[in-house]
């Protein structure tokens, strides 16, 4: 069943955009032609949910040698930082970043909820859940406010694609959310060997140029949650994260903006956390792999925590 119709939701002075989705898609367009001028790459709709594309962009010749890493934004409509973060990395890096890594961009995934402010799809469907089926059916969804209870109309479109997406995620993923009760950042990150990874360190100290990170153990909805120095570390749930990671991604994170925070600050630390992602992930491929096993964190299930992610 498709919701009720929104008015076109009110975006705070800083960022008078924050929710235009025409606005978006025409910079996506031009931070498209932009760094296609840099580092040719296509741009594709992956299909459509309530007329609104759900749009890929992709290098068109991978640089052999060079690691394949995939950022996304807007899995809820609401947290628009991300996905505008998104856009101002194409339009502002250059040729050098463009060029450290394969980087592909699923700027949008959820762009009807996106365009009316809300969290969830036209359906009512939570586009981030449904992905795992061993944590659809656990005591932690069950209950859940969405009405999905498998791949949202996101979701379906995203598992038609997802060899695809596999491939362009093969050395990392990381997925832009944001925190609606929370004045601090934080990650949750999956990864093996000992914490905090390169990876986390990079994103964790770019959030801290903008933020404060969340207290260890967590507040408010997430209060008693196993968040240690800003992250949480190998949680699982029913999200894409969880599933690229059960596809043999090596590190899934997901970003936690503070959406009480000023929205274009939360834009400004969301550009540069692509940025940090592609910086980080560039110098480990460089350096020579490292020999013998790494014991990590063990995986545990996340508690579901009603508006995250």
């Amino acid at each position: 069943m498709e919701d009720t119709p929104h008015p076109r939701p009110v975006s705070p002075p800083d960022f008078p955009e924050l929710h235009d989705i025409d606005a978006f898609n025409k910079r996506l367009k031009a931070a498209f032609d932009r760094v296609s001028k840099i580092r040719p790459y296509k741009m594709e709709s992956l299909g459509q949910v309530g007329g609104r594309d759900i749009f890929l962009l992709s290098p068109e010749a991978p640089i052999e040698g060079k690691p394949n890493v995939l950022t996304a934004g807007g899995f809820h409509g609401e947290e628009a930082g991300g996905p505008w973060g998104i856009i101002e990395f194409l339009e502002t890096a250059d040729e050098e970043t463009l060029k450290s890594v394969n980087h592909s961009f699923l700027p949008l995934v959820n762009p009807t909820g996106f365009e009316r402010g809300v969290r969830f799809n036209i359906h009512g469907e939570n586009p981030n859940r449904g992905f795992v089926a061993e944590y659809i059916d656990g005591a932690e969804e069950e209950d859940a406010e969405w009405t999905n209870r498998g791949p949202s109309a996101e979701g379906k479109i995203l598992l038609k694609h997802g060899a695809k997406l596999v491939s362009l995620a093969r050395d990392g993923f990381v997925s832009q959310h944001e925190d609606d009760g929370l004045n601090e950042g934080f990650i949750f990150i999956n990864e093996q060997g000992p914490m905090p990874s390169p990876t986390a360190t990079a994103l964790l100290n770019t959030i801290k140029k903008h933020f404060p990170l969340i207290p260890d153990g967590g507040k408010n909805e997430l209060e008693g949650s196993p968040i240690k120095d800003g992250m949480w570390v190998n949680g699982m749930d029913s999200s894409f994260e969880t599933w690229m990671l059960n596809q043999g991604v090596p590190r899934t994170i997901t970003t936690e903006t503070p959406a009480l925070e000023p929205a274009r600050s939360r834009v400004d630390c969301n550009r540069e956390m692509v940025k940090a992602f592609a910086d980080v992930t560039a110098e480990i491929y460089a350096k020579p792999p490292e020999t013998g096993p790494k014991k990590g964190p063990a995986l545990i299930k996340k508690k579901d925590r009603g508006p995250q992610p």
